[in-house]
């Protein structure tokens, strides 16, 4: 959701490189080195952490970690674009004619999609800004803008009469927290898992699906009659169709 993009002037994405085990890193292997560097430096911190450590980690030669990447800032930098893409959505969507109602579920549901489809789980990011909140100012600054988008959403939605009243800041603030740990669930490799010797084990559904009811779970809780979600739904679904 959040950080600001820097222009690495990478262009497309090249082709693979071999790895330690002699196979190819196809196109997922800059994606492999964004989710290992983003838990690494989550465990060990940003600056304890080293580009052999992640290369390894991501079963590259190092030599071949800098086919996609110059530095640790440039992953950064790379982790915190992939993150602001909601913050564009939300962008786009207030200069757009639909009901605030309609904006907020397309929102929400386009902000879950994104946090699912991420290379990384978006709390393990959240967690390495809260310990070193100097390096992460963007991420915050950007944070606080989709929580804007979201409350305003809210507001405008109760003056229209088509949500209860509630306090808007608070509703947003649940709102991206419900995203947030839906991505989480989605990512659960043992709740999904049949062999798991875990006890919980949930049927597996795919990011659409979780983006979905994320966004109608909020929606419900809001609108004033059940079948302004009823309509709702359908317009979006039928946009995203279109």
């Amino acid at each position: 959701m959040q950080g600001t993009p820097r222009d690495t002037g990478r262009g497309k994405r090249r082709p693979g490189r071999p790895r330690h085990d002699g196979s190819v890193a196809q196109g997922s292997a800059r994606d492999t080195i964004i989710r290992v560097a983003t838990a690494l430096f989550a465990e060990r911190g940003y600056a304890s952490t080293t580009i052999t450590e992640i290369a390894s980690a991501a079963g590259l030669q190092q030599s071949s970690f800098y086919y996609y990447f110059r530095s640790k800032e440039e992953i950064l930098h790379a982790t915190l674009a992939l993150n602001r893409q909601a913050l564009a959505f939300a962008d786009d969507l207030a200069e757009r004619p639909e009901s605030a109602a309609v904006r907020l579920y397309e929102l929400l549901r386009y902000d879950t999609l994104q946090l699912c489809i991420s290379p990384f789980d978006f709390n393990e990011i959240e967690r390495l800004a809260e310990a070193q909140p100097a390096d992460f100012v963007d991420f915050w600054r950007d944070y606080q803008k989709l929580h804007e988008h979201v409350q305003a959403l809210i507001n405008a939605g109760i003056q229209l009469g088509d949500f209860n009243p509630c306090d808007a800041e608070l509703a947003a603030t649940a709102a991206l927290c419900l995203n947030e740990g839906v991505q989480k669930r989605y990512r659960s490799k043992n709740a999904h898992d049949p062999d798991s010797l875990s006890p919980f084990s949930i049927k597996k559904r795919t990011a659409e699906e979780y983006a979905d009811t994320s966004a109608k779970t909020t929606l419900a809780a809001l609108v004033v009659s059940p079948a302004t979600l009823s309509l709702v739904r359908e317009q979006v679904m039928r946009t995203s169709q279109a």
